[in-house]
């Protein structure tokens, strides 16, 4: 199907396109369409884990590092706000390494996705937050930022330090064997949610350090994507499933990107109840606004106007004003919806 990108960036929706969506050089592409262009993203490092750029630090899609470099050179140069995509823990190509692979307490592994208690990884993430904050842009989108659900992560590492918490040893421990002490899950919850954030303060640190190296009059932002599905239990279950804590993405990055129902194929519909569970899921906006944060809204695979207006509407009753989307749904998307909402 083809699109009409000129219609999408009249509407004010942020697009992030990988390269391979447009048929045209990057410069040609920019001059056709800037004149209506706000923002717009690229993707700097996909869910396969290639870089799109020329990383020294992860594996590198060459053919497409030109196109990268001329996309991010002509946005700055015509002061289009630049906005890059990273995939953290969804990393298929580091994931390849068992000892990476997030697992689950019967020891069924995800090839696609990193175990996020892992420091060195947080100084990986952190050297690519480096390389793509040396390029003239603004912003960064931080796609895969949690774990995958409540019932991960049991690997080595997380046994060894969780299980000493709850009186168990690590071999021993179970998913029910947390699940049923209230005050264990509890823990269980506190555990995961502080390793989320000890790897977002690393990114957050290298994106101080690349304001830094490369003199930015703007601070670089990192916006935090958060999943958000009534598979989940939406805004409160999402807290416990995936270690998210929106207080404190407000405090290390404040900037948050909600990827509304990533796992169900359609909206509500205005009027439901389903709509409304959803608007009050919502309303922590409010509060993260008002201490100074930016929440944006985010939908795969959008591409119809009347998608973007359902989008918008919802917006405004939540008091969001930035619409964030791409055409089509991640590579891995199909073994990320079975792991996210699967039966374990």
């Amino acid at each position: 199907m083809k699109l009409n990108y000129r219609e999408f960036f009249m509407q004010k929706m942020l697009i992030m396109f990988k390269p391979e969506d447009i048929d045209m050089s990057a410069k040609d592409f920019i001059s056709t369409y800037a004149s209506y262009m706000e923002d717009v993203g690229i993707v700097g490092k996909g869910p396969d884990g290639y870089a799109f750029y020329p990383s020294k630090t992860a594996p590198v899609r060459k053919e497409h590092t030109a196109f990268f470099e001329e996309w991010v050179r002509l946005t700055d140069a015509l002061e289009i706000h630049g906005v890059v995509g990273l995939d953290m823990y969804t990393d298929g190509w580091f994931a390849r390494d068992p000892k990476y692979q997030t697992m689950n307490d019967k020891g069924v592994k995800m090839e696609h996705q990193i175990c996020p208690n892992r420091s060195e990884f947080w100084q990986y993430g952190a050297e690519i937050v480096k390389e793509i904050g040396s390029y003239p842009i603004d912003e960064i989108l931080l796609f895969g930022s949690g774990f995958i659900r409540d019932q991960f992560c049991f690997c080595e590492r997380c046994r060894k330090e969780f299980a000493p918490l709850v009186d168990q040893e690590p071999n021993r421990l179970t998913y029910q064997y947390i699940t049923e002490n209230p005050e264990y899950h509890e823990k269980w919850h506190q555990f995961r949610s502080d390793k989320v954030h000890e790897g977002l303060t690393y990114l957050q640190e290298a994106a101080v350090e690349s304001d830094d190296a490369t003199g930015r009059e703007q601070p670089l932002k990192i916006s935090v994507e958060v999943l958000m599905d009534p598979e989940t239990g939406l805004s409160e279950g999402a807290k416990n499933e995936y270690g998210y804590d929106y207080v404190r993405i407000g405090e290390i990055t404040k900037n948050v990107l909600i990827n509304l129902f990533p796992w169900s194929p359609v909206l509500p519909s205005k009027g439901s109840s389903e709509y409304s569970e959803l608007v009050e899921s919502l309303y922590f906006v409010n509060e993260f606004t008002r201490r100074g944060g930016r929440a944006s809204l985010f939908r795969w695979g959008v591409t119809t106007i009347e998608q973007l207006q359902e989008l918008k509407a919802l917006g405004k009753e939540v008091g969001i004003d930035r619409v964030v989307s791409t055409f089509h749904y991640p590579s891995d998307y199909s073994r990320r919806r079975e792991s996210a909402i699967g039966n374990y």
